[in-house]
Formats: structure tokens, C-alpha cells, sequence
């Protein structure tokens, strides 16, 4: 099996590691041990002659292992990976449903009632609960700006609510005409605009851009002005 035998190399290369230069320098001490004439030449750092490493018995990677006497252990480079999904859980079917197991304390199953969700249930509740309250949190910002300066809540004009359907002739923003629009969409406070300017406009500010509340970043299809565009 070639995973039983694969390597992981996260650390440093073996052949750079502080074992591997401590090593060089013993051999190198044991090689310039007798009858060694300096050359007057500089090999770097790790270099340097150790002339009683050769002499003692001590001075050896063995005996250096749990002196850290070379750096730190290096981590074990042989892995191997394994993964479990446990789709039989060894759960004891009679105590999870009805509370009682005729084996009692020696059954070999786990005596667990509890209910365990699945991750698309959690994911579900987890949306279900940032939409609620992102939605408080708008409600409370559009309070915040319909707040008087003397804290009594101003009553909201809805200019557009008065019209006949409450659909502007054209975007707010570009003024073109639904026709020569591809997308018109519209936002919680019911105000049109085509896409493109939606969203660059939300990208500069969270608010509606005719009455100031905060959108929310939510943008739905315009039905009405699609409607409306077909039928002419």
C-alpha cells in the first residue's frame, strides 16, 4: 500500500535540519581529530572543529536525543490519512424510542435519546435566523431615521403610495424608461430602479436611494413593471 509508507514534509528538508548539521560537524570533528593541519579557511558557522568530539564518547547523536543538544525533534514525517463516516451510529434503537432496553447496563449500544440534526437543517436555521435579524435590525435603523429631534416618530410620506399604482414612468436614477430597461427591480420600500443602478448605488450606500431607508442589500424582480413592459 503506497499511503502506508507516504511521506508529509512540513518541516525543514532533512538534509538542513539541526540534526543533520550537528552531524556534519561531529563527523568533521572526528575526522580532524588526529594529525589535523589548519588550512586558515573559513567554512561557515557549522563549521567549526569540536577537537574533543572526537575523544568523547558522549558527544554522539544518541546522547544528544534527549539533551536537545541540536535543535528541536523533528515531527514524524510518515502519515497516513483516514477518514470515518459513521453512518451506522451504535445507538440502542429500543432505549432511543421507547426509553427501556431489556439488556439493561450490559447492553453494548450507547443508551442516548437525544435527537442530532442534519447539517442542512442547521445550515436552515442558522439562514432562518440572520433573516430575522437582519430584518430587526432594518426595522430599528428605519425607526432610528424617522426619529424627530425630540424623539416623537415622524409619520412617513409616501409620495408614491398616492399615484395610481405607485410605479414611477422611468428609474430614479438613470432616467430611462422601463422599455429600454432589461431588469427592473425593487426594493422593501417599494421603489423601482433597474439593477445596474441598484447596485452600484447600494455599493456607495446601504439606503434607498429616493427615501433614505436601508435596503438591506435586498433587490427583487420588479414584477409589476415587467408586467407592464409586455403588454405594451
Amino acid at each position: 500500500n503506497a499511503g502506508a509508507t507516504k511521506e508529509l514534509e512540513i518541516d525543514t528538508e532533512k538534509d538542513r535540519d539541526g540534526r543533520a548539521i550537528r552531524e556534519k560537524v561531529l563527523k568533521t570533528a572526528a575526522e580532524r581529530a588526529d594529525g589535523f593541519e589548519d588550512d586558515k579557511k573559513y567554512r561557515g558557522l557549522n563549521s567549526y572543529v569540536d577537537y574533543r568530539a572526537g575523544f568523547r564518547k558522549e558527544h554522539s547523536i544518541a546522547s544528544e536525543k534527549g539533551s536537545g543538544a541540536h535543535g528541536p525533534m523533528r515531527a514524524s514525517s510518515n502519515v497516513r490519512m483516514t477518514f470515518i463516516m459513521d453512518y451506522k451510529p451504535d445507538i440502542c434503537k429500543d432505549y432511543k424510542e421507547t426509553g427501556y432496553c431489556g439488556f439493561g447496563d450490559s447492553c453494548k449500544f450507547l443508551h442516548d435519546r437525544g435527537d442530532y440534526k442534519q447539517g442542512w437543517q442547521l445550515d436552515k436555521e442558522w439562514e432562518e435566523k440572520e433573516k430575522q435579524r437582519k430584518a430587526a435590525l432594518a426595522k430599528l435603523e428605519q425607526m432610528e431615521r424617522n426619529m424627530g429631534e425630540d424623539g416623537v416618530c415622524v409619520p412617513l410620506e409616501d409620495d408614491e403610495d398616492d399615484e395610481e399604482d405607485g410605479i414611477p414612468p422611468a428609474c430614479p436614477i438613470c432616467e430611462k424608461t422601463w422599455d429600454a430597461i432589461r431588469d427592473p427591480v425593487v426594493t422593501k420600500c417599494k421603489h423601482y430602479f433597474c439593477e445596474h443602478c441598484a447596485l452600484r448605488h447600494n455599493a456607495k450606500e446601504k439606503a434607498c436611494f429616493v427615501c433614505h431607508r436601508p435596503t438591506g442589500g435586498t433587490f427583487n424582480t420588479a414584477k409589476e413593471i415587467v408586467k407592464r413592459v409586455k403588454e405594451m
